[in-house]
């Protein structure tokens, strides 16, 4: 029983247990179901607040990035790189580029080329140092090239440790950067003048205070501070320290109160130093519309003014009694010009008693009505205190004049007031009366010398007209096939005449020289093929003669120079001549030697040697005289005596000297010093014309001749037949109008002296008289060289001046420069000029790495970074040059272009840029689009050829790696 009762008690327990345990499982079951209803309860509560602040992330947003497409400012982001990867709406509105075609370049796209490698320093710095945000400005270059100006302020955004990106926010601040530099240039225009002006400055605000003075105020004041140093002091204070110098403090600070109170203009007020000094003050008040703003000071030195003034007054009566003795008419006279006092001398001058003179107006009873001008504006000087010497006449009382040289200076009295002037007067009258006699004889002289000047241009004209028949018949003979002994009397012919011409040369240029007529006309030139050319000239005219002609140069001469080579050739010319004339046979030597040489000029000795007769000791000195031959009967060769003598007076003209070296029977030595300047500018080629040969590119040029000399009419159209140039003749003045009124002319030769009208007044009239040659060229033919008749053909109206007599190629010339298609072999002559020039042609096939040199230097990441964003950004574009051009997009085509161009020299490429601007130009010019295209294809096809160097250069200059 008890172990059943056990059992049973046993299994009720467990019975109880698994009840209670069965009602505990069924409580959690159902806590967990009402735990599960609350979560689910709780997951649509947290879906629906997610999906509320989802919205209200969207529409944040939304706002945020109307709030950016609304800023006025640029924000964009850009990589470490230096790659823009956002750029906000503004950028279209500040620079022109839409936001996505600048959102994968690099910021050189936008930045001026200038600013590259300063903007690049800044992003690099700001990285480096982990700079968080920080300001920075820079020029820009607009789609439409606009320069704009960006103020700009970055920030890192940095993931870890690692920059990711940098975020900018942008401002156009062109205005501003504007007004800085104009108020830049005005400060520094304003300071500098300040700095320069001879008196001191100062310039307080209304409360007293210094805000400006200069170094000038400090230094009269002895202030032992600079100008700076005074600004926002107290100006009464800082003069406390300078009290001390005053004569008088307590008056100065006194007045100064004084005028600080009246706040009136006040000019020249004095104040005494204790050293010694004057000053003089002037105080001006500043007002603005009516409002005081503060005082302008200023102090003058005028110490020794006021003692030369205070001398004048003290000499002035030391020495009234000695004037009183000497031959000099003294007369004080107040400010109204009454008379005050006479002294004895002036009233024997003038005819008149002292009380006749004494309180009556001087100007109304001795002056003369037309100096009354004079007086007036001697007045006004002695009312600025400027003493004045002048001349005038002086009526005297028999009514007869006496000329006078005045002194007039003011009087002061104590109180430094003009209350009157002296007049110290000096008879002029026989000196005046010397002046007439010798503006008389001068008159006389002047007339001898135009008299001479018009006998030299008659002489020249008479003697020159048949002079040109006599050259220009001999060299037609000599075309006519002459015998033997005809020939040789056409030779004597020549030599006469040449000689006569030489003669008459010789005159009128040494009285140009005399009369001051002759320049120094310094201009670039080829001094070694000047040398050489007189070289040639005279083998051509040594050929058949036993002497040979050299040339020395000095290695250290090349290039161009500058100076007068029409000069230094007349003077080679005539030294050389001058050797060949007096040497039979051996040599005669032209040297140039330097012997002093600088940065900019040579110092050259030329000299002219030959193996001559030579000139004896005691004529040495007399050779470069006027009308001397050193041997004048005992040489067969004539001459002047004139052409050393010019020689020497055109060497001096250009600041030369000249010597001479010589000994009979061993030739003689001119030499020569002149100093020249040097250039690198470049001498353009000159086609010669050989006489030779005929214009074979003038045979339609028609030509109107006006010549009334019969001997010169032959001579010309002999020429003109032989090249089968048309002509028409008329023989005076009246008939050539009336030709050239019929029909036009390619060319007019207008002859000077003329009967019924000379050529001056034809070509007047052709000139102001509409008809088919009023713009036809004319060219004056005269047989006077004088320049006043080559400036009068100018002023006639005329382009060109042909000297008779006048040889064959000269006349040629002529007809080659003046008559349509005149000018020979110009595409020769213009090729020969782009080759000298190296300007128009670009060295190809390399790069410019003197321009890399300047640029980079030694800074090889930057040229790397640059030569990178070349060839990924800028290659590309010019590539787009043709597809524009195609497209006829010109005005889209010249933008890119004068983009473009700034970029090439960064990389070497300097000659691209000329050919850019010539594209540029081209669209300008209205070119046709074909040419422009050949242009942009000739670009990219060069560029092709020159990107293998470029990316040569890119590896050369990029970092080893490690």
């Amino acid at each position: 029983m008890d172990e059943l009762e056990l059992t049973k008690r046993r299994l009720n327990r467990e019975r109880a247990a698994r009840l209670q345990a069965e009602a505990i499982l069924e409580d959690k079951a159902r806590q967990l179901y009402h735990a599960n209803e609350a979560l689910q309860r709780l997951n649509e509560h947290l879906e629906d607040e997610i999906q509320l602040k989802l919205t209200e992330l969207d529409q944040s947003e939304l706002r945020y990035r109307q709030l950016i497409d609304s800023v006025d400012d640029v924000i964009y982001k850009i990589s470490p790189g230096g790659v823009f990867t956002y750029a906000s709406p503004a950028t279209e509105k500040l620079l022109g580029y839409a936001p996505e075609s600048i959102v994968g370049r690099h910021f050189t796209h936008i930045a001026e080329p200038g600013c590259w490698q300063e903007l690049a320093q800044f992003y690099q710095q700001m990285m480096r140092t982990r700079t968080q945000s920080t300001y920075h400005e820079f020029a820009a270059i607009g789609r439409d090239n606009r320069r704009v100006w960006i103020g700009q302020t970055v920030r890192l955004i940095e993931e870890g440790a690692e920059v990711v990106e940098l975020v900018g926010v942008a401002r156009d601040i062109t205005a501003r950067r504007e007004a800085e530099l104009a108020l830049q240039t005005t400060e520094i225009r304003f300071s500098t003048l300040l700095s320069n002006l001879h008196a001191g400055v100062l310039v307080e605000d209304e409360q007293g205070r210094v805000i400006l003075a200069n170094q000038q105020y400090c230094d009269i004041f002895g202030l032992k501070v600079s100008p700076d140093q005074l600004r926002g002091q107290s100006h009464y204070e800082s003069l406390l320290s300078a009290h001390s110098i005053l004569a008088d403090a307590d008056a100065f600070r006194a007045r100064l109160t004084d005028l600080l109170q009246q706040r009136g203009l006040t000019e020249g007020e004095e104040i005494y130093l204790r050293d010694g000094r004057i000053l003089e003050r002037d105080y001006a008040p500043i007002l603005l519309a009516g409002k005081h703003m503060g005082h302008l000071w200023t102090y003058r030195d005028v110490t020794e003014k006021f003692h030369a003034r205070e001398l004048i007054r003290r000499s002035e009566e030391k020495y009234r009694g000695i004037m009183n003795n000497m031959d000099l008419g003294l007369i004080e006279v107040d400010i109204n010009d009454i008379i005050v006092r006479v002294y004895d001398r002036f009233c024997a001058m003038v005819g008149y008693t002292e009380s006749e003179l004494i309180g009556v107006n001087i100007n109304q009873a001795l002056l003369p009505p037309e100096f009354q001008a004079v007086v007036d504006q001697q007045y006004r000087n002695r009312q600025n205190g400027v003493a004045s010497s002048y001349e005038l006449q002086l009526v005297c009382k028999d009514g007869s004049r006496v000329w006078v040289l005045v002194s007039g200076v003011p009087i002061y009295n104590e109180l430094g007031e003009q209350v009157g002037s002296m007049g110290i007067h000096y008879d002029l009258t026989e000196r005046k009366q010397l002046e007439h006699e010798l503006a008389l004889a001068r008159q006389v002289a002047e007339d001898a010398r135009l008299a001479e000047k018009q006998f030299l241009a008659n002489m020249s004209h008479e003697i020159r007209t048949p002079l040109n028949a006599i050259i220009g018949m001999s060299h037609l003979l000599l075309d006519t096939q002459p015998s033997p002994q005809q020939h040789e009397y056409i030779d004597a012919l020549k030599t006469s005449a040449g000689f006569l011409h030489s003669l008459i040369s010789d005159l009128l240029d040494m009285t140009k020289i005399e009369a001051g007529r002759i320049d120094v006309s310094p201009r670039p030139f080829d001094l070694v093929a000047l040398l050489q050319s007189t070289q040639k000239v005279f083998e051509m005219k040594l050929t058949g003669r036993p002497i040979t002609i050299d040339v020395l140069l000095d290695t250290r001469i090349r290039g161009t120079v500058v100076g007068d080579d029409l000069m230094l050739n007349q003077i080679l010319l005539n030294l050389v001549g001058n050797a060949e004339k007096f040497t039979e046979e051996g040599n005669i030597q032209i040297t140039a030697r330097v012997r002093k040489e600088d940065e900019r000029d040579y110092l050259i000795d030329f000299t002219v040697s030959d193996t001559g007769i030579g000139i004896p000791a005691e004529k040495l000195d007399s050779v470069f005289q006027k009308f001397r031959q050193v041997n004048p009967q005992g040489h067969k060769h004539r001459g002047t005596g004139l052409g050393l003598a010019i020689t020497k007076e055109l060497v001096e003209l250009q600041g030369g000297t000249i010597s001479v070296r010589s000994q009979p029977g061993f030739g003689s030595q001119f030499t020569f010093t002149l100093s020249f300047a040097k250039t690198n500018e470049l001498i353009q080629p000159t086609i010669a014309v050989s006489p030779a040969t005929a214009p074979i590119n003038l045979p339609l040029c028609r030509l109107l001749i006006a010549e009334d000399n019969g001997m010169n009419q032959k001579y010309i159209i002999s020429l003109l037949t032989k090249w089968m140039v048309p002509y028409k003749l008329a023989t005076d003045g009246v008939e050539v109008i009336d030709m050239a009124r019929q029909q036009p002319y390619d060319l007019i030769l207008m002859d000077i002296q003329m009967p019924i009208m000379d050529g001056y007044e034809a070509t007047s009239v052709i000139r102001s008289t509409p008809g088919p040659n009023q713009f036809t060229p004319i060219v004056a033919l005269s047989a006077s060289a004088m320049n006043d008749h080559r400036e009068r053909a100018t002023r006639a109206g005329m382009d060109g001046f042909l000297a008779k007599p006048f040889e064959p190629a000269q006349l040629l010339a002529v007809l080659q420069r003046y008559a349509p298609g005149g000018t020979p072999n110009l595409s020769a002559t213009t090729l020969a000029v782009q080759a000298a020039d190296p300007s128009t042609t670009a060295q190809q096939g390399t790069l410019d790495y003197r321009q890399l040199d300047a640029l980079y230097g030694t800074d090889d990441a930057y040229a790397s970074e640059m030569f990178a964003t070349f060839l990924s950004d800028i290659v590309p574009e010019i590539s787009r040059l043709p597809e524009l051009c195609q497209a006829k997009q010109l005005t889209e085509l010249a933008q890119l272009a004068h983009k473009l161009r700034p970029t090439l020299p960064m990389v070497g490429l300097s000659s691209f840029e000329r050919k850019l601007e010539l594209i540029e130009q081209s669209v300008h010019d209205e070119e046709p689009v074909w040419q422009i295209e050949e242009h942009c294809n000739s670009v990219v096809l060069e560029l092709d050829r020159m990107i293998p160097l470029v990316r040569e250069e890119l590896q050369k200059r990029l970092p080893i790696s490690t």
